[in-house]
């Protein structure tokens, strides 16, 4: 019997877009937020107001995770049709309510900071708020080191016309942006996957070049934006007295700069290996020296396709014999129908899994072309359906965690099939393709990643000085690449500073860092996992339930035994990574 390739959603709101039963959700929502802002924030936290204040807490909790259900839906309505007009008006609507939602937030965390200590400590120890203590702590901690709350209710207003503003412009700029390419029009995002992905060199040299001319022609106003966005945000951390631009993100990802400093200090001592992988990558293709539009090309070939069916059935049985139980939850959500995987028009671009805390499920969106790299962004997103699995018991406010750890499980996932499917080809130039589809990643996230990082930290401190211009942006930007990929290509990507998305993105600065720590640190849990076997399973589990209710270093020397803040585990999980490459030099000799 041949599985469905799409997904079930009238088991969470019958009806799409239509939906009555969504509508009167979203009624009663807004009128039980509505009702909520008008109540006030309980009097001062004593023993005859501990009662109140805990009924306060979990409402907001409790409003969070209603709202989280819907907006999980109505997102996955606009995902499987772009045109559905109602599904974006309701999308309008929910970030509405998020937004009433999130100045209540800030008005119950700013009261946080004001109890006492004393009063405070037995609030979240004593009641029924135990359970989401690190969540209520974390919260009230950063209170503490804000501006006084009509001063960041003020910030919070000027960004929206201001800081966030400028991140909305580079959307429109860039997004409008099309050239002619081959004959036709294309978007910049269209052109920038010719020189990534297309196997004929000189597409993808002439796909680059045009790439560059078209983000200098954008560069001007690309470089206003990321200027004016950073003085912001410079001029709101002097307020607050944030002596580093770093103090938000590690606060984000809920690790310190120890351990960022010692997983950087390892990348670089440990990247330069890759040079061996470019270089035989280099001589597949002719060249003496690999240059931007050559690192991620693809080499050897993958000639077998599989079904939906067969892709869904490979990832199961090949998790199967690595944990039975994670094969278990990957085989339910095929057969209760949590993935959207048909291969039609109208449906958005990528893939995603959102989760639904009052169903305790999730839905995978994806688009399978029955390509090997579509059955690894299968398994990929199973994995991060499985975490939300297992803490899928734990209260709202113990589910959410960092960037820097929601990769653990997907990536886990992802090697797990990779490497099945490396040991079950026989032949060369799959073996070729899978080898270098896993060092282009080893490139990305060791070289690529750490570019960017550099790029922003110069950036910033250059910026404390003076604006700084197209001309400035490009050379920090050239700079950084040559450090990162340690002089290893003959043409780099100045103006990767105005093409990257992710530099522009305000509610997550450093956007960059927690990909390579979550890569890094998914490959030592994995190597961790190959050394034990079986036995894993029960700390695997551990592990993942307690992203959302600890500090990342405790996590690790928790579940893994190990401390961040040394060389060690990072050392283990970057030659774990980079293993792969004195395999990929031989057999590129051997079928050159």
């Amino acid at each position: 019997m041949s599985i469905n390739v799409n997904w079930d959603l009238d088991s969470i709101f019958a009806g799409g877009s239509q939906s009555k039963a969504l509508a009167d959700f979203l009624s009663q929502l807004t009128a039980d937020l509505d009702s909520f802002e008008a109540t006030g924030a309980p009097a001062s936290l004593t023993d005859e107001t501990q009662s109140a204040w805990v009924d306060a807490i979990q409402t907001l909790f409790d409003l969070g995770a209603r709202l989280h259900q819907a907006s999980a839906f109505v997102g996955c309505l606009a995902s499987q049709n772009v045109k559905d007009e109602r599904a974006l008006q309701l999308m309008g609507q929910t970030e509405q309510l998020s937004a009433k939602l999130g100045a209540l937030w800030t008005r119950y965390q700013a009261a946080f900071a004001e109890q006492d200590d004393a009063a405070w400590t037995n609030l979240v120890t004593n009641t029924d708020l135990n359970s989401v203590a690190f969540s209520l702590n974390k919260t009230r901690e950063l209170a503490r080191q804000k501006m006084a709350p009509e001063l960041e209710t003020l910030a919070n207003d000027l960004a929206t016309d201001g800081y966030h503003a400028w991140g909305r412009l580079y959307d429109i700029v860039s997004g409008d942006k099309e050239v002619e390419f081959e004959g036709k029009p294309i978007s910049l995002g269209q052109l920038q996957s010719k020189f990534y992905d297309d196997p004929d060199r000189s597409v993808r040299q002439a796909a680059f070049e045009l790439f560059e001319q078209s983000w200098a022609e954008l560069a001007k106003t690309c470089a206003l934006a990321l200027n004016f966005q950073a003085g912001f945000r410079l001029a709101l951390y002097k307020h607050r007295s944030w002596q580093s631009v770093l103090h938000e993100p590690l606060l984000n990802n809920r690790f310190s700069a120890a351990t960022l400093e010692a997983m950087w200090d390892v990348v670089d001592a440990k990247s330069a290996k890759l040079l061996d992988y470019f270089d035989a990558k280099a001589k597949l293709f002719g060249i003496d020296k690999l240059t931007w539009f050559d690192v991620d090309a693809p080499v050897g070939q993958v000639t077998k396709t599989f079904t939906y069916q067969e892709a869904s059935d490979f990832v199961v049985d090949s998790i199967n014999t690595f944990d039975s139980a994670i094969a278990d939850y990957c085989r339910m959500a095929v057969d209760q129908r949590w993935i959207e995987a048909e291969d039609r028009p109208g449906k958005r671009a990528g893939a995603y899994c959102t989760s639904l805390p009052l169903s305790r499920e999730a839905r995978i969106f994806m688009t399978y072309n029955g390509s090997y790299n579509g059955m690894l962004t299968l398994a990929h997103e199973l994995g991060h359906g499985y975490h939300g699995w297992v803490m899928r018991d734990l209260p709202y406010g113990a589910r959410r965690y960092t960037m820097s750890v929601a990769e653990t499980a997907s990536t886990f996932n992802e090697m797990v099939v990779r490497n099945a499917s490396f040991e079950a080809s026989r032949d060369d130039q799959e073996r070729l393709s899978i080898l270098g589809t896993k060092l282009n990643d080893a490139a990305a996230f060791l070289m690529n990643i750490r570019a960017r990082f550099l790029f922003e930290q110069a950036f910033f401190d250059e910026r404390a000085k003076k604006q700084l211009s197209v001309d400035d942006l490009n050379e920090l930007m050239l700079s950084a690449q040559k450090t990162a990929f340690k002089d290893g290509l003959a043409v780099y990507h100045p103006l990767f500073w105005a093409s990257k998305l992710h530099f522009y993105i305000t509610h997550a600065p450093f956007y960059n860092f927690p990909y390579t720590f979550g890569f890094l640190f998914s490959n030592g849990v994995y190597a961790q996992a190959m050394a034990e076997g079986p036995a894993f399973h029960n700390r695997y589990v551990a592990l993942l339930r307690d992203t959302g209710s600890m500090d990342t270093e405790d996590l690790a020397q928790k579940h893994l035994g190990v401390d961040l803040t040394q060389p060690e585990f990072w050392e283990t999980a970057a030659d774990r990574v980079l293993a792969d490459v004195d395999e990929f030099v031989a057999l590129a000799e051997k079928v050159s």
